[in-house]
């Protein structure tokens, strides 16, 4: 599933795969827009609805975090 994950990141953006730091917006590569582009793009991908309780700053600072998030959804 987190291989499925990322390569669903990386269709949206793939700097967002390439970063190892701590935060993706500070860094300039993910901004609100393509936080719903990417929301709508997992849940596309993977058959789920991210309820819009999930859709904080911390659950996208980095690749882990989504990736975090999307697993307790399923």
């Amino acid at each position: 599933m987190k291989q499925k994950i990322l390569d669903v990141i990386a269709e949206v953006n793939k700097d967002i795969i390439l970063y190892n730091g701590d935060n993706l917006f500070d860094a300039g590569i993910l901004d609100s827009l393509q936080v719903v582009n990417l929301i709508a793009e997992l849940e596309d991908a993977l058959d789920i609805d991210i309820d819009a309780a999930y859709v904080v700053e911390d659950n996208f600072k980095t690749k882990e975090a989504i990736i975090a998030m999307i697993e307790m959804i399923i």
